[in-house]
């Protein structure tokens, strides 16, 4: 028996469409960053600042990208849906309402990567007693 979250994580991943694998391999890159980040931070004894503030940017340009195709997805998805619409004879509201449902899967995705990787920014950035040498 699948549980509630596999149920959901599976029709989100169905109804992604073309975005999905580049979702995917974007939420792939925040996740590595973020480990990478952690290693840095609490592992290796000498800190590259440098580094550590290009992988700080990159956290949030991916997330934030994440959420930009992710609301693509949504737009072009309620484009589609709406050409349809207007092509089809006789319209069922709940075809309808599935469709545009549907839409919402890659900004949803886009947005879990982002919170994801704000909640690990923040996290990162402000460490109590991280100080790195300027």
């Amino acid at each position: 028996m699948k549980t509630l979250l596999v149920q959901i994580q599976g029709s989100i991943l169905q109804s992604m469409g073309p975005f999905k694998l580049p979702m995917i391999l974007i939420s792939i890159l925040v996740l590595v960053l973020i480990v990478m980040l952690i290693i840095d931070t609490f592992i290796n004894k000498e800190v590259n600042v440098e580094r550590r503030k290009r992988g700080m940017s990159a956290l949030l340009v991916l997330g934030s990208m994440n959420a930009a195709v992710g609301m693509l997805g949504q737009i072009m998805g309620i484009w589609f849906a709406l050409a349809a619409i207007i092509e089809a004879a006789d319209v069922n509201p709940e075809i309808i309402m599935v469709g545009l449902q549907s839409t919402f899967a890659t900004t949803f995705y886009g947005f879990i990567t982002f919170f994801v990787a704000i909640i690990a920014w923040l996290i990162l950035n402000y460490i109590p007693g991280f100080k790195p040498k300027a």
